[in-house]
Parts: C-alpha cells; structure tokens; sequence
C-alpha cells in the first residue's frame, strides 16, 4: 500500500517545490492526480528519450458476516505506476512502483532508466501497442456515484437489516457486501507508435474509471436441513435491493427444509437466471476467447481441418443452438456497464444470432498481421442473452414432472470439445409435479453440456442481470443479463449430501 494517505496526496503549489497539501477525501486517483504524477516522473527524466507512464489505482470496501454476526468490516486501497523509458537504442524500459512520493517516482524513473540500457545490451525490446480506433465510453455508464459514496457504516446497515429476518425465523445468515471503484489511464511524452486521437497530446490512453456493486446472502436452517442463497452484481448500487435478496433467500431456505432424495436421471428443469448464468461460463468464454486447433485446443466451433487448404474447417455461419437464442457484448450498453480498453474492438459484438455461430473472439493480431506487442481480445467478458417472456411461474405451471434449480456451484469442464461439465445443484431444489411445486429435493450432481441445454429449450423467459462479481481487485466488471431457461432432458447422475 501507498505510505501516503489519499487525503494527503502529493501536489504541486504555484512555482515551489512538491509537498503534501490538504485535499478532499478520496479513494481513487482522479484524471488531475494522474496529470500530475505524469508531469512529476517527465520532470525527473533525464538524458532526453521518451517516457511513458501507466497510472492505475482501485478501493475496494466489503463486509461479512456469519452466523447472524458481522465478522470482517474494512476498507483497502492501493496504486500502481508503470514508468517506461526509452533512452538507449531505442529499446525501452519499464518499473513498477505504488509509492507516490517523489523520492520512489524518482528512484522508478532511474530504474527504468538503467533497464532501458541493460534491455539495449542484450538486444531485448519491450515492443508497442499497435494503433487502434479509439473508443470513448458514454458518460456515466460504468460509474455511480452511489457506489462510490458507500460508507462503512451504511454497510453495517444493510447486513443488520439482511441478518434480523432470518434471525427472527430462528435461522443463520451469511453474506457477503462489497463496493469497490478503479481507475487507470495511460500517457507518453513521444513513443509515436502510441499515438492516439484523445482529448489531450499527452494522453495515450483515455482515463478510466469505473465502480462496481455485489451483495450475496445465504440462509441456513441450524439442523443443516435447509439453505436458501441470492445474490446480484452490478456497477450501480442502487440497482440492487439487498433487502429483497435477504427475503428471497430466507424464502428459499423455509422452503427447502427436509428435502427427499430422488432418483439420478433425465428431468425437465427449470433454470432459474443465476443457474443459467453458472452453467454458461465455459460456453461463453470459448466464445470470447480465441483457441487453436491447430496446437490441440479443443473446441466446439472447429468440424475439422481441411488437408487440401491447410486450413481448419469452423462453425461459422452454421446453426449451433436454439434459433430463439442470441449471445452478445456491446461496449456501448449501459445496462452491462463494461470497461472498454483502449486496445478493444469498440461496439456491439453478436456471437450467435438467432442460433447461428456468426462470430467468435479472437486476438486483433489476426486482424493486423504479424503486429508486435499486446493485442487484446475482441470483445470482452460481459454479455447478454436473448431470452422470452415466459415467467417462472408460468413454466411450473405448464410442467407436468420436473427439478427448479436456484443455482449451480463446483462446475469443472470435462471435455473441451463438447463442453460437457459437471457441478453440483446448491440452495434450493425442488420437485414440481402437475404444475405444482410440491416438496424439496436433495442435491444432484449433473453431467451435462451447455450446448445441448441450448438446444433443449421449451420455454424462455425476460432476461435480468445476474450475481457475477469480479474477484480481483481493481478486476474489469464481468456483467451478464440473462432469462429463466425450461429445459427438457437434463442429465442428474448422483445424489449429494450437500444442502
């Protein structure tokens, strides 16, 4: 961490010297700070070159609590600046340092300095970006104020007021809440392979920054004889109702209570949001990112290679699921609130429309041959799912024998080809019988492919936001807004004891 408070960052006064004067109580570094911190580092340059500087910085505020009790209340917050020179042949240099003083930003540029030269001996070269279309978030999408604004204390609030129900009820709660805030640019004096069109000569990198939300609850009966979990993410905090996830899951829990164990077998299910979400992962991410056959990685949108052509032979353009389904990612879409880099294809991105594989991630060097340096995948990792207008109700209504999952958990992909997985059903289980749900039931492990999920739709219901936290610090958010699935056929192949 940072050995200088946020509310006594480094700044410079008039003419004098550098020194630590009062300013407003923040957590993140703000577009001024890091113009700043870049004028700071050019000033100790020396020797002529050029000089690049990364600035990244996050905060990050959670609270948990077990057992009707908070447990862990705390607030962390760190930077990061990259500084990169270029001094000796050409070959550049880089250090990182989150000290924000000017004695370590002095000592970093030094460092870069001498490792632009030992770089230059030994005939290494760091490379560049190539040069890219330039995308300029909408104002305010992947910010809230709300987020930022959380207080410790007013998190303390919400998990009393997520702990007193279910205390009531004579059950345990358990969650967890966090806020968290980030930000990162990017500027250089030169480097003009760097050089792109943004709002000031400097900027290499437009800043950025961005917030996100989560909140999960799980309730448990004290026999260990029932559970009952919601959740849900999002870069605004006041789209989330803690308050309702903390009764839906003390709902599921009352209703999950003494569950009958079941024969292992083929069921119609019915997916409730998060449950599709989970199940996704894999499908999705072979998606986004690009494999290679060629080197034996496998994967489901590959048929075979061509010998005459030396070519692999994909799926694009063919049917490969449901024709009601659509899978998207749009760096413009509010509603997912996605960080676009710089380096990242802008715009609406569709992976498969109406059933038909159209497109799939892939590296921009395939684009721009042979280009040197860091090329970012096109897309990224948040997306959206067409769905129907079925509701949940309705589908158990309209089933005459099946399962309602809450959600899944443990899921290890088993077979990259076919993306079959496996995992295990968690916190809420129940038999619907005549359109009825009529008893809980004991947790499945399943064995099942996504693919043939997709292809076994009978009824889909309106897409919503679902729990899918980013788990690192600072971490990009990692949306998706998916429906309800009713899907027939779904393969159970043991009982577990797990609640």
């Amino acid at each position: 961490m940072s050995d200088i408070p946020m509310s006594r960052r480094p700044r410079r006064r008039g003419d004098g010297p550098a020194r630590l004067v009062e300013a407003e109580e923040a957590r993140i570094l703000s577009r001024e700070d890091c113009d700043e911190i870049f004028r700071r580092v050019v000033a100790f340059a020396k020797g002529g070159g050029e000089t690049e500087v990364g600035i990244s910085s996050w905060w990050q505020g959670e609270l948990r609590w077990a057992l009707n009790h908070v447990n862990l209340a705390s607030d962390r917050r760190d930077n990061t600046v990259l500084v990169k020179r270029r001094i000796h042949n050409g070959v550049l240099g880089g250090v990182v340092t989150n000290q924000l003083d000017d004695r370590s930003l002095e000592a970093a540029v030094r460092a870069a300095e001498r490792d632009s030269g030992m770089s230059s001996a030994m005939g290494h070269d760091a490379g560049f970006h190539p040069e890219l279309p330039e995308y300029q978030r909408p104002e305010g999408a992947i910010w809230s104020d709300v987020t930022y604004g959380l207080s410790i204390e007013r998190r303390g609030e919400v998990a009393r007021s997520l702990m007193a129900p279910a205390e009531a009820k004579g059950m345990l709660s358990a969650g967890y809440l966090e806020v968290r805030a980030a930000s990162r640019a990017v500027l250089g004096n030169a480097f003009p392979e760097l050089r792109r069109r943004s709002r000031s000569a400097m900027w290499e990198e437009p800043y950025n920054a961005w917030t996100q939300a989560q909140c999960s609850t799980t309730v448990r009966d004290k026999r260990g004889l029932g559970s009952g979990w919601a959740g849900l993410s999002s870069f605004d905090w006041s789209t989330i109702d803690a308050e309702a996830l903390g009764a839906r899951a003390l709902e599921k829990c009352i209703a999950s209570q003494n569950p009958v164990a079941l024969e292992p077998g083929r069921y119609t299910v019915i997916l409730e949001p998060q449950a599709v979400a989970d199940f996704m992962e894999f499908l999705v991410g072979k998606l986004l990112r690009r494999e290679d056959p060629e080197h034996g990685e496998p994967s489901p949108w590959f048929l075979g290679r061509d010998d005459a052509l030396g070519l692999w032979r994909s799926k694009l353009g063919l049917k490969v699921v449901d024709e009601r389904i659509t899978i998207s990612h749009d760096t413009a879409d509010p509603a997912l609130g996605i960080v676009a880099r710089q380096t990242e294809q802008p715009g609406k991105v569709t992976f498969i429309d109406h059933g038909v594989l159209t497109t799939l991630g892939h590296l921009l060097a395939t684009d721009i041959a042979m280009l040197r340096g860091s090329h970012e995948l096109r897309g990224g990792t948040g997306y959206r799912m067409s769905g129907g207008e079925t509701s949940v109700e309705e589908m158990i209504r309209t089933t005459k024998r099946g399962l309602v999952v809450t959600r899944l958990s443990n899921l290890r992909l088993l077979d990259g080809t076919s993306v079959l997985s496996t995992g295990l059903t968690r916190d809420g289980l129940w038999l619907v019988e005549n359109g009825k749900i009529t008893k809980a039931v004991k947790n499945f492990r399943f064995t099942e492919s996504p693919l043939f999920m997709l292809n076994s739709i009978e009824q889909l219901g309106l897409p919503v936001p679902v729990f899918r936290p980013t788990r690192s610090e600072g971490g990009e958010l990692t949306p998706a807004i998916v429906p309800p699935l009713k899907v027939r056929d779904f393969s159970f192949t043991s009982l577990i004891d797990a609640i």
